[in-house]
């Protein structure tokens, strides 16, 4: 398990949380993988998923998850969160302070 602090960013205007690389590829998170997203109040958790929904981009030597908009909530922009990279699983929370 890997955790990562990370501060939510905007593009044009909206929230933006981009993920990429090594701890991505660790977690089974590589390019062309297949994965879901489920919301709560206060997490996000990306999970792998043979039919998921969203697939990784980037490269094989650089995966990327970006994602912006409502795919961000509950979390705005400025807000800091953890990311929690687990096989198979990453999680977002807010970072607790």
């Amino acid at each position: 398990m890997t955790n990562q602090l990370y501060t939510v960013r905007s593009n044009r205007q909206r929230a933006r949380i981009w993920i990429e690389g090594a701890r991505l590829a660790g977690a089974g998170f590589t390019h062309g993988a297949r994965y879901n997203v489920m919301t709560t109040a206060n997490i996000l958790a990306l999970t792998l998923a043979d039919d998921g929904a969203r697939k990784v981009a980037g490269a094989s030597a650089r995966p990327i998850i970006d994602m912006s908009g409502r795919s961000c909530q509950p979390f705005d922009t400025g807000d800091d969160v953890s990311i929690t990279y687990q096989q198979g699983i990453i999680t977002i929370e807010r970072a607790q302070s």
